[in-house]
Formats: C-alpha cells, structure tokens, sequence
C-alpha cells in the first residue's frame, strides 16, 4: 500500500473532519466538473490541395517554347540547301587620260647688264714721321674711362686725375695694374676696411641679437586701422651663458603696428618691463615659428563687399535706363535717305547711378585687406640688436 497521501481533495480520507459541516465546501463538491474542451472546434472536413495556378500556366508556356524551338530547328533542317550564288566579276576600269593644256611660250632673254666698273682704291696715308711725334703728343686729350672712376670714387680731383692720366696714362702699375691704381688713397682705403674679430664683453648680462622671445597676444589685433599691442612673455629669457635670468615670465612686451597688404602683419616690439621693474627699450620685429617676417593670421580681402555694393548700384542704374527707355519720350530723327531713327530718352538719374557704381567700385578695389589675430596667440619677437643688462643686474643684486 503507498504511503504517498492522495492528491484529490475529494477523497474522504482527506478530509478533515471539521470541515465535513461546512455548507460552501459541501455545495462546491457537488457542482459537476465543467469541461472546458466541450466549445472547442473540430477541423472534420479535409480540403482538397490544389496546385497553384501561376506554376501550371508558367509550365504550360515553358512546353510551348520548347516545342516551337524544335519545329524550327526540324523546319530548317528539312529545307533544302540554296544554291551558292555565282562570284561577283570584278571588270578594272581604266580612266581616260586627261588633256593637258599647252604650257605658254617663254619669254625672250633679258638683255644683259652692263658691269659698272669698280672703285679706285684709296691712296694708303703715309706714315708720320719721328718729327712729328712732338705735335701729336704736345695735343691735349681728356681723361680715359679708368681715371674718371677713380676721380668719381673720390681718390684725386679733377684736375689732377687729368694730370695723372696724361703724365703716366701709359705706366704700367705694380703688379699689372694700370697706372694710377697703386697709389690711390680711396681704393687702399677700401681695401683695408676689414672687420675685426673680437670677443663679446659681459656676457653674462648680454642678451645677444637672434634671440627670441615668445609671449602670448594679450589683445586683438585689426589691421583696418593702426593701433597698438601689448604680449606676455611665456618662457624666461637668459643671457647668452645661460647663467643669468634676464626677462622673467610674466614680462609684458609693448608694440605697434600699422595695416598690412599681405595676410601677415609687421609689429614692431619696441618696450619691454618686468615685474621687478626692469624697462628695457628696443625696436624689435615680429616673427612667425620659423623666423618669417611678420605675424601670420586671418586675411580678409573683402570681396563679398566689393562685388554686392558694385552690384546693387549697376542693378539700380539699369533699373532706371531700362524705365527711361520704355516709358520715356523718344527722339526722332529723319536721315538722308528717308531713314526714321529713334533715340530712346537717355536719363538723368541712371547716367548718375552709373557713376556712383563705378566710384564704389574704385574704393572697394582700393580698400586694403583686412587681417586679425586673436587673443592668445603665440607670438615671437626677433631681437634686432644687442641689450647689455650690466648695470640693470648689478641694481638687483644689491
């Protein structure tokens, strides 16, 4: 026998007796079990499959070109060959040979030239005699090339290069030079201006021409008109040892510049403070990265302005002529011949927009390019020459 207890609530062993009394659960018992597949629906009838319509009638043509594709190739092969048709005869043709026209008859021979006898040969000049030499020599003559060089190079007046030249215009110089040459004081002169090596003095406060000084724009710069510019050094600046701190972060670098035809401006770096009260005076240019004159930036030619204000004037002007020359009086003139023409009226008012078109367009055209440089861009500026910072770097150091 199972020990499992029955799993149907009906079983009177399951039952608890206190429950036997109880009217509801007695009613629920006797409700029959409601069968919940009664309603349901049975599929009895089995439908005929059908073949789709599409597949038959496409099968149905497929048979057919088949079958007319074998009735032609049977016909054509029960058909009996044609005859080959005969060779074409090929007959040369030979064109008849053209008339040539008669060549006329030439002319009769040109009488001969007569030769015109040659020209008498000049006598030679006879040679002058040792005689004459005095009065060839004893005749003035001016300077030569060479000796006005040297007279305009500043080495000998006038009258003496003249001297010069005639006294010893013939005498070669030392060393093969013309005569003249190696005693000339403005030529030796020249000669000896050599440039002298030497060392740099106090170098441990020198700050060296080429050296660069990298601050950031602290305004904005328009070249429509000029003004002025101000930067603040990003990097310190050393001499030229590399020992002694010359410009400290934070100096402030003051310039100017005026309009620019290029897309670069030309700032000219003349002041320089620091904040422990250093003034530093020079007149330094304004590079790019890598040493270019001038400071790139964004160039504006203004063409938009130049060609709608141009634009808009010949637009109004051949407004008013196109008014003019339709509802305007005309002229009549009669020519010669009987001939009408007619003038259409010329206005006022369009012959004046006309010339204030062509003004605005020459300004536009002469206006100048316009370019800016924002804030906070990196600048550099070329020291142009030597600052010794000695006497400034003793102060401090007191």
């Amino acid at each position: 026998m199972s020990q499992n207890p029955s799993d149907n609530p009906n079983d009177p062993g399951m039952v608890d007796p206190a429950l036997v009394n109880n009217p509801y659960l007695n009613a629920a018992r006797a409700e029959p079990v409601p069968d919940l597949d009664a309603a349901a629906p049975q599929l009895r009838v089995e439908e005929n499959q059908r073949m789709n319509r599409k597949a038959l009638m496409f099968l149905g043509l497929l048979i057919l070109l088949v079958l007319g594709m074998a009735w032609l190739m049977l016909g054509r092969s029960s058909k009996p060959d044609k005859p080959a048709a005969a060779p074409r005869e090929e007959r040369p043709y030979v064109p008849d040979t053209p008339t040539v026209a008669r060549m006329p008859a030439l002319p009769p021979p040109a009488e001969p030239v007569p030769m015109v006898p040659p020209l008498p040969l000049a006598e030679p000049m006879p040679m002058p005699s040792a005689g004459d030499d005095s009065t060839q020599m004893a005749a003035p003559r001016g300077p030569s090339l060479l000796a006005r060089r040297i007279g305009d190079a500043g080495g000998l007046p006038d009258g003496m290069v003249a001297q010069s030249d005639v006294g010893m215009g013939m005498m070669p110089g030392p060393a093969g030079m013309p005569a003249g040459i190696g005693n000339d004081g403005g030529i030796q002169a020249q000669l000896k201006d050599v440039a002298q090596a030497g060392f740099l003095h106090r170098r441990d406060t020198l700050l060296q021409r080429g050296t660069y000084i990298r601050c950031v724009l602290e305004t904005r710069v328009v070249t429509d008109h000029p003004g002025f510019t101000s930067c603040i050094v990003t990097e310190p600046v050393y001499s030229t040892t590399g020992q002694t701190l010359l410009l400290p972060r934070g100096s402030k670098v003051f310039g100017s510049y005026g309009g620019a035809m290029t897309d670069r401006v030309q700032v000219i770096w003349d002041r320089i403070t620091t904040p422990n009260g250093v003034d530093v005076t020079m007149s330094s240019p304004g590079v790019d990265g890598l040493g270019g004159a001038g400071h790139p930036g964004d160039l504006d030619n203004h063409w938009g302005q130049k060609i709608s204000s141009a634009l808009l004037i010949s637009l109004v002007a051949d407004g008013f002529k196109y008014a003019a020359a339709e509802h305007g009086p005309r002229e009549y003139e009669i020519g010669a011949n009987g001939t009408i023409v007619s003038t259409p009226y010329e206005s006022a008012t369009a012959r004046t927009m006309e010339r204030m078109a062509n003004d605005v367009l020459t300004q536009q055209l002469n206006r100048k390019p316009t370019v800016t440089i924002n804030q906070g861009t990196v600048v550099n500026v070329y020291v142009a020459r030597d600052v010794d910072f000695s006497a400034v770097v003793a102060n401090l150091k007191r």
